[in-house]
């Protein structure tokens, strides 16, 4: 009995070691896995914090679990940038970007500290609550990236009221021009409407601007003006007869009615006249001669009444013959020979006298006539004067017809007696 019992304690024995063996090779076995898969399954990243950098090895994919496991916290405004881990071997990049405060003013006093990393100044004011306006100045300009050391200032604008069309627009304003500030209102303007101050002007402070509607409207009315007949003497025709010397034309005008209203209120009418077509009085010449005379010169100083000189200096009365001469002749005074023209005896009527002769009976009348020219017959007093019907090849006739006439010489004007050269 005793030798079994001490048979099956030793068999016992034996089999608590056998187990005792193999937990101790699962273990070992287990071990050298683990150890083998840490080796074979880490990643190596860099982090970057600041002017740090240090490689790490993980078996984490999430970054701020790797920043837990290194030891480095995280503020809260702070942040990371991390692309992931690539093919195996590559060292991923894991950057830390620390946050930096930023003060912010408004119109010179502190509003509050704000904190970024790569904000542009609109996202952090928004991000952080901070108010501003649309049209407020802001500096760094909105759409600029936040540097550290930046200051943020708000220059908060005012209003502008803006008066048109029967209504009040306030807008926001810093430093803008009147222009700018009508375009921020939705105000246009045409032509002819007026603004209360100028469009460039750079507006400083809280305001008023007017601005006024101004319409013109004009109206066009079209009228003829007649002629008028206008009558006139000529010693160049006998009496009775007559010519027109200005033909009539009927005179077109535009009459241009402008009015002016501002704000539909009227203010202003003025009325412009525009010549269409002007106006041209009928002349027509009436003749004063007792009869045609020979001479067609009209000279409208001399008047005549009943055939006769009104005013003159005195008459010479006698005798008038009459020649004639070749193209281009000259008389005694060097002026040139030509119908109108006549022949006197200087010492009595002298040369440049302004004559008008008219036959004694009121039978002939030559008209018009300038002293110019001399012969025997007038020196010697024959005859007072010998009157030029022109040159010879075509007034031949007209002197031979004249023959001697008793006439009235009308000195109307005294000449000098100078040479006419």
């Amino acid at each position: 009995m005793i030798t079994r019992i001490k048979k099956s304690k030793l068999t016992i024995m034996a089999t608590k070691n056998t187990l005792l063996r193999l937990a101790l090779i699962c273990a070992s076995v287990f071990a050298v896995f683990t150890m083998t898969g840490l080796l074979y399954f880490r990643n190596d990243v860099r982090i970057t914090d600041g002017d740090t950098q240090r490689i790490v090895y993980t078996v984490s994919e999430d970054p701020r679990a790797i920043l837990r496991e290194n030891h480095i916290s995280l503020g809260a405004y702070d942040k990371i940038e991390f692309g992931g881990f690539g093919e195996r071997g590559e060292t991923a990049e894991l950057i830390v970007k620390r946050a930096f405060a930023v003060e912010v003013y408004a119109d010179g006093e502190k509003l509050a500290d704000v904190y970024t990393v790569d904000s542009n100044v609109e996202t952090l004011l928004k991000d952080f609550g901070v108010e501003f306006g649309q049209y407020d100045l802001v500096k760094p300009a909105r759409n600029e990236t936040v540097k550290q050391g930046d200051k943020i200032e708000i220059t908060r604008a005012y209003d502008v009221n803006i008066k048109a069309d029967g209504k009040v627009t306030t807008v926001g304003c810093y430093n803008n021009t009147v222009a700018e500030l009508l375009e921020r209102a939705g105000v246009t303007l045409d032509k002819d409407d007026m603004v209360s101050e100028e469009l460039d002007k750079v507006v400083t402070e809280s305001c008023d601007i007017k601005v006024s509607r101004v319409e013109i409207v004009e109206e066009n009315e079209e009228q003829t003006i007649p002629y008028e007949t206008v009558k006139v003497p000529s010693i160049a025709m006998a009496i009775g007869d007559s010519e027109i010397r200005t033909k009539g034309v009927t005179g077109r005008i535009r009459i241009v009615t402008t009015t002016t209203y501002i704000d539909g209120i009227k203010v202003d009418v003025s009325k412009n006249t525009v010549v269409l077509q002007k106006k041209v009085d009928e002349v027509i010449a009436e003749g004063t001669s007792v009869v045609e005379p020979y001479c067609k010169i009209d000279d409208p100083s001399i008047v005549l009444e009943n055939g006769r000189p009104v005013n003159y200096e005195y008459i010479v009365s006698g005798k008038a013959t009459a020649y004639t001469a070749p193209k281009g002749a000259y008389t005694a005074s060097g002026r040139l020979a030509e119908i109108g023209t006549c022949a006197v005896n200087p010492n009595v009527i002298p040369y440049g006298s302004k004559l008008y002769i008219v036959g004694q009976n009121d039978n002939v009348c030559y008209g018009y006539a300038i002293a110019a020219d001399t012969g025997d017959g007038m020196m010697d007093g024959s005859i007072p004067v010998d009157l030029y019907m022109g040159n010879c090849e075509d007034h031949f006739i007209d002197s031979c017809e004249w023959g001697l006439q008793y006439v009235d010489i009308y000195v109307i004007e005294v000449g000098d007696n100078e040479y006419l050269w």
